[in-house]
């Protein structure tokens, strides 16, 4: 007999990586780099955009994880190498486009047929 689990949805198996910045309430620039839940990613680039996010609720609201951040306009080299690094992508794939919705469905239809659903 299989185990149940419950439904697989993009947030279970994927997050978005995006870089963003801004300014503090200091004023002095700050960078970072998200993990953002597939369902919350639309919503957020609305709250960048509308200049209303606010780096200190993204992980309290649930949009995701904060990867890495710092002060300044750009992160240093070494940062963007370990950001790419960890989420096994070439630098050049760090600032292409793509598809991420079909890039997560793939994902998620994996992780189906490891788990034996379909």
């Amino acid at each position: 007999m299989t185990e149940a689990h419950p439904p697989i949805t993009p947030d279970h198996v994927a997050r978005l990586v995006m870089f963003t910045y801004g300014k503090m309430v200091d004023g002095k620039p700050f960078w970072c780099y998200l993990a953002v839940k597939p369902s919350r990613k639309d919503e957020l680039v609305g709250k960048i955009n509308t200049k209303t996010f606010d780096i200190n609720r993204y992980e309290p609201e649930g949009y995701g994880e904060i990867v890495v951040s710092g002060e300044g306009v750009m992160p240093p080299t070494p940062v963007i190498k370990k950001v790419a690094e960890m989420f096994n992508v070439t630098l050049r794939e760090m600032f292409q486009e793509f598809d991420a919705d079909a890039v997560i469905t793939k994902e998620v239809e994996r992780v189906k047929g490891e788990l034996g659903d379909t």
